[in-house]
């Protein structure tokens, strides 16, 4: 039998790690369209947390119609130029939006536009014939959102008309009422007649499974409704990683080297820092593997496999000293769980720094999902 190669940090290229899964995650492309002044730019900027159009390289791919990429960005942005109201580029414009949607349909799924997100001023108090037309015709071609921004310009009659307007065009759950109004972001009443959060449910749904990480990576998470969403999502992560530590545990191994680090569980807690948008650099997130994580799982899986173990998994062999497929699987989510609910907590409390959350949590919570684990539920 081959001997396994102890795992050595010092020795693991994370910046190749990390440059890996950036090629491997699937991105999304969206579009924002609408005409001129309708708040395209507010809503990219509201929903990511920054202007991607600052940060990513853009290029013409039509005459009215830029993509935004970049490595370090998790989905891949075209913004339309947008229209004025009543001028004569108003039908170039609907043409070259549809002709562009429709040709990208007839490729490679990756080069789809899989949303379309549609702005309309509310604060105009219509919706013009053009947008009727267009977003019927985007409708059939992909997903439409369709938001009324600067709903903080208009009453509730107002705003009700205009989603009566909309109402033969889309379904009422692609409208979404949205405003970048200071006064109702901050104040908890107001900010519930907002639709942000449902907008980004709602887009990460219609998303294929695949492309759902990159959105929401992307997403500024700032809600509790949010960031519930992104630990939920990271569960598809979490999966791929206990997929490979069964794998690699087809043949059953030494305990030994479960209690150390492996490769597949260092990789996913890399995966999943880089989910979460953890603020570090390569050597920063290193050292926090180095000096937190590996630590805490040591004397974790330590504790469980030398009292919990047996009673937990009825695959492994005490006397042998082995863990199998069952137990390496179990063991590597529990891991991911802790982590993520870890990074979860930073994200809705900074207060603590996420190596504060790891040393003090971190433990108790891998505890806790060893007994909450899928397996130890059917031994139960």
């Amino acid at each position: 039998m081959e001997k396994k190669v102890p795992f050595n940090l010092d020795t693991y290229d994370l910046k190749e790690e990390l440059d890996r899964l950036r090629g491997k995650v699937k991105k999304p492309n969206i579009l924002i369209a609408g005409a001129t002044g309708s708040g395209k730019s507010s809503v990219v900027n509201h929903v990511f947390g920054r202007d991607l159009t600052k940060v990513a390289a853009g290029e013409p791919v039509t005459r009215g119609i830029h993509q935004f990429m970049s490595d370090d960005i998790a989905i891949v942005l075209y913004d339309s130029e947008g229209y004025e109201i009543g001028s004569a580029r108003q039908q170039a414009y609907a043409d070259e939006v549809i002709g562009f949607v429709e040709k990208a349909q007839t490729k490679e799924v990756a080069e789809q536009i899989h949303l379309v997100w549609y702005a309309i001023n509310a604060s105009m108090k219509r919706v013009t014939p053009l947008d009727r037309a267009l977003i019927k015709q985007l409708n059939e071609a992909t997903s439409v959102a369709v938001l009324l921004t600067q709903i903080d310009q208009v009453d509730l009659d107002e705003l009700t008309a205009l989603r009566n307007e909309l109402a033969d065009v889309v379904p009422e759950q692609a409208v979404f009422q949205v405003s970048v109004a200071e006064e109702l972001l901050h104040d908890p009443e107001l900010r519930a007649h907002l639709d942000w959060e449902r907008l980004v449910t709602w887009s990460v749904e219609q998303l294929d499974q695949s492309l759902q990480e990159g959105l929401l990576m992307e997403v500024h998470a700032e809600s509790e409704a949010m960031l519930k969403l992104k630990r939920k999502k990271a569960n598809r992560i979490i999966s791929g990683y206990v997929a490979s530590a069964g794998t690699a545990a087809a043949v059953p191994l030494p305990f030994a080297d479960a209690i150390a680090l492996t490769p597949i569980q260092v990789t996913m807690s890399v995966h999943l820092f880089r989910y979460w948008g953890v603020k570090a650099n390569d050597d920063m997130l290193k050292t926090l593997i180095g000096s937190t994580i590996i630590p805490q799982i040591g004397r974790a899986l330590s504790k469980t496999i030398l009292l919990n173990v047996m009673k937990f998994f009825p695959g492994a062999n005490a006397a042998a000293s082995v863990i199998n497929a069952t137990v390496a699987s179990g063991i590597t989510w529990a891991i991911g769980l802790a982590i993520n609910e870890v990074a979860y907590r930073n994200a809705m409390d900074s207060s603590k720094t996420i190596e504060q959350l790891l040393n003090s949590d971190f433990g108790s919570l891998f505890e806790q999902f060893m007994e909450q684990n899928p397996v130890t539920k059917k031994k139960a």
